[in-house]
């Protein structure tokens, strides 16, 4: 399989600033190790580098000096240290092969077959504008032209920009294209002068009307050809929760938030069976049975096969941002959530400390 690398003539290769927004830490690493794989005399071509050769580069299967893996893995004998080191290359090759199945899915990575049949080469293009668009959009809308400071302050600001692309346009001074950009940017503006009476958070409204927009109701009525313009449908939905006229608002977006939970819980299960199934202690092998999430933090029971010795491990800030999806893709509870959950994590070994201070102490 041969690599193609999708990229501006004028730049080097680099790892765009949109892919740190849409790309969780293990895709990024993936991404940044078939980047370094590209040829060095035009950094756009070369072979497709092996699942083997990515997780090299990427350092998955690395047992790290200061982790409890390395304390664990210090313990064992040279024949169990083989076969450990053994099982963490499958685990890390798999990872890889994992992880390029969602880069591929979400359109990143591309395979594009050349040639006849019998003779076809296959290329697996790396798209790096894939993004781009969108998040050149949203860096405009959320970060260029919207000001939520003072309300008054913002309708001021409107009306003057109205008066001014009136002016422009009864002096011909502006063109059609400018004008549609400008009227739509302020659009955006007025969208969100009104959404202070959203029970909505802003940066949540699009993804609740998504939401809606999945629902069975939703979608039985764009099967039968009920609702025929999907957008503007959406549209008609995002202005009706901005303006707190969408009748039944609060479940929906309850639901989009425990949906969301839901499948964080599911997806760091299956993410943990795949590749983290078996843990050292003691010179025993425990085996993972369970994920709970208390306290803001997701704990995981790994236990013996005889079931004789069972130990919970917080799943780490590093594991939760290498599994799941960035925390721009949530609802903003959800999404402080997994920003603060390192924080989170501090919290819950403090209390735990302390009731074990508070124990010892009863005791004595």
């Amino acid at each position: 399989m041969k690599l193609k690398i999708i990229k501006p003539k004028t730049r080097p290769i680099q790892i765009e600033p949109w892919f740190f927004k849409y790309l969780n830490e293990g895709q990024l690493k993936v991404v940044a190790a078939i980047l370094s794989h590209a040829d060095i005399k035009d950094r756009q071509s070369n072979s497709f580098p092996s699942n083997r050769v990515i997780a090299f580069y990427c350092g998955f299967g690395d047992i790290k000096e200061s982790s409890k893996a390395y304390e664990e893995y210090q313990k064992l004998t040279d024949e169990e240290k083989e076969k450990f080191k053994k099982k963490k290359i499958k685990t890390a090759i798999i990872t890889v092969a994992n992880i390029k199945k969602q880069l591929e899915t979400m359109g990143l990575l591309k395979r594009e077959f050349v040639g006849p049949k019998g003779k076809q080469i296959v290329y697996m293009n790396l798209d790096l504008e894939w993004k781009k668009e969108q998040y050149l959009k949203e860096h405009d809308e959320f970060f260029n032209d919207v000001k939520y400071e003072d309300n008054e302050d913002q309708k001021e600001s409107i009306a003057k920009e109205l008066e001014e692309l009136q002016r422009l346009t009864l002096e011909g001074n502006i063109s059609q294209e400018n004008l549609a950009n400008r009227l739509k940017n302020l659009s955006y503006k007025i969208d969100a002068n009104n959404t202070e009476k959203s029970q909505v958070p802003l940066e949540d409204i699009d993804k609740v009307a998504t939401y809606i927009m999945n629902t069975t109701k939703i979608q039985n009525k764009i099967d039968e050809g009920t609702i025929e313009n999907k957008e503007a449908y959406k549209k008609s939905i995002i202005k009706s929760i901005s303006n707190n006229t969408f009748n039944g608002i609060e479940k929906y977006y309850e639901a989009l938030v425990k949906k969301e939970e839901k499948d964080m819980l599911e997806t760091l299960i299956v993410s943990l069976e795949e590749n983290e199934k078996e843990t050292f202690y003691q010179k025993n092998i425990l085996y993972f049975k369970d994920l709970i999430f208390t306290n803001n933090i997701f704990l995981a029971t790994y236990q013996s096969k005889d079931k004789k010795i069972s130990k919970e491990y917080i799943i780490s800030d590093e594991k939760i941002k290498y599994y799941l999806h960035s925390s721009y893709f949530y609802t903003k509870q959800n999404k402080e959530l997994l920003d603060n959950y390192n924080q989170a994590i501090k919290d819950f070994q403090g209390m735990f400390k302390k009731t074990q201070e508070e124990s010892t102490s009863n005791t004595s």
